[in-house]
This record gives C-alpha cells, sequence and structure tokens, in this order.
C-alpha cells in the first residue's frame, strides 16, 4: 500500500507494530489490510499508533469466567469499556463500533 498510495515504503513503529500483533484479527487478512490501508493513508511519515483506528487502541483483558448468557456477557463488556472510557460514551461506543444510539438502546 505504501507504493500503491505514496510511491514509498512505509515503516511501522514499534508501538503501532504491538498493537498490531496484540489485535486476534477476527476478520482475518482482509481486516488487517483494511487497517493497514488505512493507516497508510493517513499517516504522513511512519505509521504510528496516530494512524491507527481507537478500536485497536484499547487492551482490555478479562479474566477466564464461568459460562453466562451472551445478554449478561454483553453487559458486563460495555460495563467494563465505559469504565476504561470514564463514562465517555462516544468513546465507548467508537471503541464497541456501535453507534451512540445503539449503545444508549443497550444501557436501556
Amino acid at each position: 500500500y505504501g507504493i500503491e498510495y505514496r510511491d514509498r515504503l512505509l515503516r511501522i513503529d514499534t508501538e503501532a507494530l504491538k498493537i498490531l500483533e496484540r489485535y486476534p484479527w477476527p476478520g482475518n487478512i482482509r481486516e488487517l489490510e483494511n487497517v493497514v490501508q488505512r493507516a497508510v493513508i493517513m499517516a504522513d511519515g511512519p505509521i504510528g499508533v496516530k494512524n491507527l483506528p481507537d478500536f485497536l487502541k484499547y487492551d482490555i483483558d478479562f479474566p477466564e469466567e464461568e459460562f453466562m448468557p451472551l445478554r449478561d456477557m454483553e453487559r458486563k463488556y460495555i460495563k467494563r469499556v465505559l469504565l476504561h472510557a470514564k463514562g465517555n460514551k462516544t468513546r465507548a461506543a467508537e471503541i464497541l463500533q456501535i453507534s451512540r444510539k445503539t449503545l444508549r438502546e443497550k444501557l436501556d
């Protein structure tokens, strides 16, 4: 993508690379390609954390828990994300990759 969009090779800084390595990539290679393509377009130098989407920047770990209904797990996850976002619903919705309206509906 560096050659395609900038006619040059770009490098990825260490912190951004660690974030890319940490993410499980549920969408497989296509999801990774889309993120890298976007980062190349947005970068004005080496690709850094600022060029990565917000959902990659947050590392929210959960301890192993007993099985529970999906609704309860979703509620618990949303509460953890809101705590991480310091109650900022707009930021929490960005991390969850849902609209603020959908977050509000889930919170109700």
